[in-house]
């Protein structure tokens, strides 16, 4: 068994010459490890490039790699594309997804179109796979989706030409997680979830499709950061196992009132520049809420904004209540003055 270190690539610091040759000779460490049949369980592989380095070379030698090292055994695989001088991606070899040992997998700032899964076999190895910054339209996404039934851990950010995020299929889904997801013309990207096998969801900045009367019978932590959803969807569904819920500047959810059915809550979050009007169901355990809201007023004037906050904050009695009050407001300048309040 040999380490991840032993087989990373460095950055190429000046000229496309001494970073294939650098390249070049850390193949020819490979292919030494895969004639001595040395077992490579996980490998990371971060390519820098820089101007007029000829970018299909690399393409060309990750072709032969990932070969080798699926040969030697290879399990998880990050792969990640920068650039030093300017914003650029190459498509994805189709030999990756090849690779049937595969069980993580993590790309970041390639293309993934046709070519690249014109070779893609059942990878029902794979657990995890990991998406950053690459360019994938929905076609291809479902094609990959499709062969990984087995997925457990799907992550997604800021990927571009990615319109809808569709993984219902995924039965085995546990953890997913969607990060500044926008489609074509700056809308948040629509994702449709499959509930029951869930334990976590993540999303910040995404549009979350619920159904009316979901049951997420299995999730423990969901998280949700700048996101669209139908909040009156979600005060129709079941979360019998929800330890972990947090809500932070979510606009939508202003003119809500949002019912929350986990009677298994542990600790809830709410952050916002509104008071929300949220309560949940009779809970079963002792537990935790931790409010932290911004209040803007000019010159101090009076408002119910403080009538609103005690009938949250009496909703939410049965829980240990922290309430953090980031309190704005104009003086007779026009300047802006913040106190905090911590009860």
């Amino acid at each position: 068994m040999i380490s991840t270190s032993d087989l990373s690539v460095g950055g190429v610091s000046a000229g496309s010459t001494p970073g294939l040759v650098h390249v070049f000779y850390d193949r020819r460490s490979l292919q030494r490890y895969c004639d001595q049949r040395v077992c490579v369980d996980e490998f990371h592989l971060r390519l820098t490039l820089v101007d007029y380095l000829d970018h299909e070379s690399f393409v060309s030698l990750l072709k032969k790699w990932i070969p080798l090292l699926t040969n030697m055994g290879l399990k998880k695989f990050c792969l990640s594309l920068h650039s030093e001088l300017y914003s650029t991606r190459l498509r994805l070899p189709s030999v990756v997804f090849g690779a049937e040992s595969l069980q993580d997998l993590h790309l970041e700032n390639f293309v993934l179109d046709q070519k690249t899964i014109e070779r893609i076999v059942l990878l029902k190895n794979l657990r995890s796979l990991r998406l950053r910054q690459d360019w994938i339209e929905d076609e291809i996404f479902q094609k990959i989706i499709g062969s990984c039934p087995l997925i457990e851990t799907l992550d997604i950010e800021r990927c571009a030409r990615l319109r809808t995020i569709t993984v219902s299929d995924l039965h085995h889904l546990k953890y997913f997680s969607s990060s500044e997801m926008y489609d074509s013309i700056g809308e948040l990207c629509p994702i449709e979830i499959h509930p029951p096998s869930l334990e976590t969801i993540r999303i910040r900045f995404g549009n979350l499709r619920l159904h009316e009367g979901a049951d997420f019978r299995n999730l423990n932590e969901l998280y949700l950061l700048g996101a669209k959803l139908s909040w009156v969807h979600m005060s129709s569904c079941k979360f019998p196992s929800l330890k972990r819920l947090r809500i932070d500047t979510c606009d939508e959810l202003k003119e809500t009132e949002l019912f929350i059915d986990a009677p298994n809550i542990l600790d809830f979050e709410y952050e916002g520049n509104f008071v929300p009007s949220i309560t949940f169901a009779t809970t079963l355990n002792k537990w935790s809420s931790d409010i932290n809201v911004t209040y803007l007023h000019p010159n101090g004037a009076p408002s119910l904004w403080f009538l609103k906050l005690n009938e949250q904050l009496t909703s939410l009695i049965q829980s240990e209540i922290s309430l953090t009050i980031d309190l704005i407001h104009m003086n007779d300048i026009e300047e802006v003055i913040r106190e905090n309040i911590n009860l």
